[in-house]
């Protein structure tokens, strides 16, 4: 998939209505614009923790660093704060809460207090969720359900951000070096 194709899905399911028409370019600018206003705003520490938590399975390091390293937990926080109307960022901020609580009803423990596997094995169930809504035809509860928002902001944070663009798309921007607000079309994808 390239940086248009990935700009294109993120932006057409996004869960922030008005993100939904932008194209791939302003997505993508806009994006970096976040990221260089990245830093802890609306969530509290434990909160962050799981949104950190989530994002790195979502992506995990491997060859390339993961959602961790590309600090997509402060891109979601800045989102969260920013962007989202007063009930999208309770929803959200409920949907955080609910990971905990399903957390604890499966396995006996806090969701950051459960191992690996067990988060991952949570995390799934989530994403079930997701998609029986779906197949259910229920597109818009699923568009709106956390686990969905998680995985559209961990994308989207993680593809406009330094560590993905570079080291993931491997995008190089002339005059070679990362900008976070360089305007899109500015450069080219290096070894392609």
């Amino acid at each position: 998939m390239n940086r248009r194709e990935m700009l294109r899905l993120v932006g057409a399911a996004l869960a922030i209505p008005s993100l939904a028409a932008l194209s791939p370019e302003q997505l993508l600018a806009l994006g970096r614009r976040i990221h260089r206003q990245a830093g802890p705003r609306v969530l509290e520490p434990t909160q962050s923790r799981i949104v950190t938590t989530v994002a790195e399975h979502i992506i995990p390091a491997t060859d390339t660093p993961g959602a961790t390293a590309a600090r997509v937990h402060e891109f979601i926080d800045l989102i969260v704060a920013e962007w989202y109307a007063d009930d999208e960022r309770a929803r959200f901020l409920q949907g955080l809460a609910d990971v905990d609580a399903k957390s604890q009803d499966r396995f006996g423990k806090p969701f950051l207090e459960a191992t690996p596997s067990e988060q991952i094995a949570l995390l799934g169930a989530l994403d079930d969720e997701v998609a029986a809504l779906r197949d259910a035809g229920d597109r818009e509860t699923a568009r709106r359900h956390f686990f969905q928002q998680m995985k559209h902001l961990t994308l989207w944070g993680y593809y406009t951000s330094e560590v993905g663009v570079e080291q993931e798309l491997h995008y190089v921007m002339i005059p070679g070096r990362y900008d976070s607000c360089a305007a899109a079309g500015l450069g080219n994808r290096g070894g392609d």
